[in-house]
């Protein structure tokens, strides 16, 4: 039995859905302290919670079963991520449950500030009738910007579009194929974008990339008397700037449904009473629809299950990509980007300063889908090489959703890149860099499904990166080869293969054995020490 808690109120639908598993013992906490939840967490296998649950290394320490933690929600701003996926944690929201909520939220707010509909209605239901003073404009024929083209500024995009409106976008991680098919111009530089337009709207989530993106400076450069919208994230918005900038004039209007501190309070800038004629705010109502609360419980809940029984789910924010939900080509380059980086680890020095990664071949021109919550945003292929190269010496520990934050820390620089084709229809190519000479390693998988490690240092060789392997480097003289098989024998060594690949002009050869079992380290010892051998490593590829 699991035990799930819900620690905040969500939609009866998310409980239902849990009530009924016969493998869940639920513990319903809407109302629970702060106290009384961390010392309930102790026997806690996974929790739902809304925005109201601050979970943090103190939680995480008091909870050391917990296994998946899902946000009835978009946001996890109140989830510290790399804590989480340090302690293998999966951290799970509901990004679809309320996209047209909030969808249908930002037009209404844009259509509220654009005609001042709710002044005209305090004025009215204060007796008046002062037509004058809410002069509006149209939106045909507006250009506006939307910055971050993502789920909900897609949708936003298209509806927009059906007002007569001229659509851009400012999204680096958006190709210019998907903007064009969208019917919307793209821009590169964020300040061109802004001056460019009539109306800015935000769908980004608070990232150290995108956290005060709205400053002074951006704001400096909006169009004279141009508008701006806020339905993503209070935090994206310099508050006070933007208060400023409609006493100047620099902008005509604003409408905002987060802030930086919720509720905002009398004090807030946006509140001052002077600018009430030219300001919309609403009490964080994005996703304030029974549908979309309905949705967003429904996926939290279906996909912490999922999680919880090892099935295949979804959302999940701090994990790259659900390998269940690749086709079997790429898992199977997954699995060869991992022994790629376990072979790297081997053979480079300890002290590595970056490592680099090259995808070759259509395979990988389908983009990958990357959480804009993660602090870094890698290709599974990279992922997957990063956990390989460093569990080699850190063990299995390093788990997929903590690699690139392990690397980070030792100092690891990470690149990445794309290219044609060559020998092989699809390919990986990695290159460990450090102080001394980089280690490049090139690996592919056949089309009958088998991994090969096909160049290793420029020799080009071919051997299956499985089970254990003595790779060496060798003088090419005659003999030698005889002398390492010999020396094996002796030792009870068992030869499966053997592939040998030689670099034109060096005189010099790469040797891979496959064998059966370990090589005694006495006997790797005496293959280094022989006096026509470069350097011998034996590895694991199965080990963890």
């Amino acid at each position: 039995m699991w035990k799930v808690m819900i620690a905040e109120s969500v939609h009866e639908e998310g409980a239902r859905i849990l009530e009924l598993a016969p493998d869940v013992e639920l513990l319903l906490r809407p109302k629970i302290t702060r106290k009384a939840l961390l010392a309930e967490m102790e026997s806690v296998d996974a929790i739902v919670t809304r925005s109201g649950t601050t979970i943090d290394r103190e939680f995480l320490e008091n909870a050391p079963r917990l296994k998946v933690a899902a946000r009835a929600g978009v946001g996890v701003d109140n989830i510290d991520l790399a804590e989480a996926s340090r302690r293998g944690v999966v951290v799970i929201n509901a990004p679809t449950g309320n996209t047209l909520a909030a969808t249908e939220h930002t037009m209404a707010l844009m259509l509220s500030m654009a005609r001042k509909l709710p002044q005209a209605h305090a004025s009215v239901t204060s007796g008046e009738w002062e037509r004058k003073a809410f002069m509006g404009f149209q939106l045909h024929g507006r250009r506006l910007l939307i910055v971050g083209l993502g789920r909900i500024g897609t949708q936003v995009a298209l509806r927009a579009r059906a007002f007569g409106m001229d659509v851009a976008a400012y999204d680096p991680y958006v190709s210019a194929q998907r903007m064009e098919s969208l019917g919307v111009r793209r821009f590169e530089d964020l300040y061109e974008a802004l001056r460019s337009s009539d109306i800015v709207t935000l769908h980004v989530p608070a990232t150290a990339e995108t956290r005060g993106m709205i400053g002074p400076a951006e704001i400096a450069a909006f169009r004279q008397g141009s508008c701006l919208i806020n339905c993503a994230r209070g935090t994206l918005v310099d508050e006070s700037a933007c208060a400023a900038a409609l006493r100047e004039g620099k902008l005509a209007r604003v409408a905002f449904d987060v802030y930086s501190a919720e509720p905002p309070g009398t004090g807030h800038p946006l509140m001052d009473p002077e600018l009430s004629d030219r300001v919309v705010l609403t009490p964080h109502l994005g996703a304030n629809t029974v549908e979309a609360q309905s949705a967003v419980a429904r996926i939290a809940a279906e996909n912490l299950l999922a999680a919880l029984r090892g099935e295949p789910y979804e959302h999940a924010v701090n994990l790259p990509f659900v390998e269940q939900r690749m086709t079997g080509a790429r898992r199977a380059f997954l699995d060869l980007a991992r022994r790629i980086g376990t072979l790297g680890a081997y053979l480079a020095p300890r002290a590595a300063k970056g490592v680099r990664v090259i995808r070759r071949g259509p395979l990988f021109e389908e983009e990958d889908t990357i959480s804009f919550e993660l602090p870094y945003r890698l290709a599974p292929f990279t992922v997957s090489l990063l956990k390989g190269f460093l569990e080699v010496r850190q063990g299995p520990e390093v788990n997929l959703m903590v690699a690139p934050l392990v690397a980070a820390e030792r100092g690891i620089s990470v690149e990445e890149g794309r290219g044609e084709s060559g020998t092989y229809r699809n390919c990986l190519e990695a290159t460990f860099l450090s102080e001394s000479e980089p280690v490049s390693i090139m690996g592919t998988v056949t089309e009958e499904g088998k991994m090969r490690i096909v160049q290793v240092n420029g020799y080009w060789i071919d051997f299956v990166p499985q089970g254990a392997v003595l790779l060496f480097s060798n003088f090419d003289r005659p003999g030698v080869i005889g002398r390492v098989g010999s020396l094996l024998g002796e030792a009870g060594v068992n030869i499966a293969n053997f592939a040998l690949g030689r670099r034109n002009g060096c005189g010099q050869a790469l040797g891979a054995l496959q064998i059966d079992s370990g090589v005694p380290a006495e006997v790797v010892e005496a293959l280094r020490l022989d006096a026509d051998l470069l350097w011998a490593a034996c590895l694991d590829f199965e080990s963890r």
